[in-house]
């Protein structure tokens, strides 16, 4: 009980101030995003570090940074063909850093590097697709993953820890069980329908319910996979937590395993279908 009120106070302070941000401004609406990347990829390069790889730090991060401006610039001014080619010359930068650091492993050192912006990166750069896609800034779509993101891990907690019994990855989790996972969809879909109904009683949405309830499944199944993946790294190098940033969750990837593995699909199915 002590774990779960510490979780829930940071959990509501966290949704105040990354809710306060998205509403503000697109300005800090990008902010935001850059300290989340900024963090995450921090986290992520100590993981790698732990288990005795070299990952460059400083070249993820500038990949990671300029992958998401890039989206975020066709808000402002369309995409400039410069900030396109400054993307390449630091991905060309990784292998040119490496072939002069004499390290005994350079393969790994690259790979690891380069993972590091397909799994941070990418992932959170096409949450731009949602912010700009009808030509200017709607922080609604993005605030809603984030909640039915935090939703799915509230409600998968709390069934598994008062019904769980049956084990769901017992060899990367041994706490997820089934019926969490069951607790965390039903919860997650159920507020995604209230959600919908909302949005159409007090605008005049254009997402059917169908569509809203397609995306809380995703949100909670591959939101699960991303968790589990999480783990699975953690696992692979011996560590419980990425960062002890957020008490009661660990670190940010802790708190954004999920979103980064469910954001871009629901992302791309909004772009292309709404």
């Amino acid at each position: 009980m002590a774990n779960f009120i510490q979780r829930a106070i940071t959990g509501i302070l966290f949704i105040l101030v990354i809710g306060a941000a998205l509403i503000l401004s697109p300005v800090t609406y990008a902010m935001m995003m850059a300290c989340i990347i900024s963090l995450a990829t921090n986290e992520y390069c100590k993981m790698i570090k732990a288990e005795g790889q070299h990952p460059h730090f400083f070249l993820a991060l500038a990949i990671n940074l300029v992958a998401f401006s890039l989206g975020f610039l066709v808000y402002f001014q369309g995409i400039d063909p410069r900030s396109i080619l400054s993307l390449i010359v630091l991905l060309w930068a990784v292998f040119l850093v490496e072939l002069f650091s004499q390290n005994d492993r350079p393969i790994y050192n690259i790979g690891l590097t380069l993972l590091c912006n397909i799994y941070i990166g990418l992932p959170l750069a096409l949450l731009n697709l949602v912010a700009f896609k009808n030509g200017a800034y709607d922080y609604r779509p993005i605030i809603a993953m984030f909640i039915l993101s935090w939703v799915n891990d509230t409600g998968a907690y709390l069934c598994g820890v008062t019904m769980g019994r049956h084990k769901l990855f017992e060899r990367i989790s041994p706490k997820k069980t089934i019926e969490g996972f069951i607790g965390g969809v039903a919860l997650t879909v159920g507020v995604s329908v209230l959600m919908w109904y909302l949005n159409d009683l007090y605008c005049e949405s254009t997402l059917s319910l169908e569509f809203c309830i397609a995306c809380g499944i995703i949100m909670s199944v591959v939101g699960t996979c991303g968790d589990l993946i999480e783990s699975m790294f953690k696992r692979s190098v011996n560590i419980k937590d990425s960062g002890n940033i957020l008490p009661g969750h660990g670190g940010v990837l802790d708190r954004f395993d999920a979103l980064i593995f469910a954001a871009p699909i629901v992302s791309l199915l909004y772009y292309f279908f709404i």
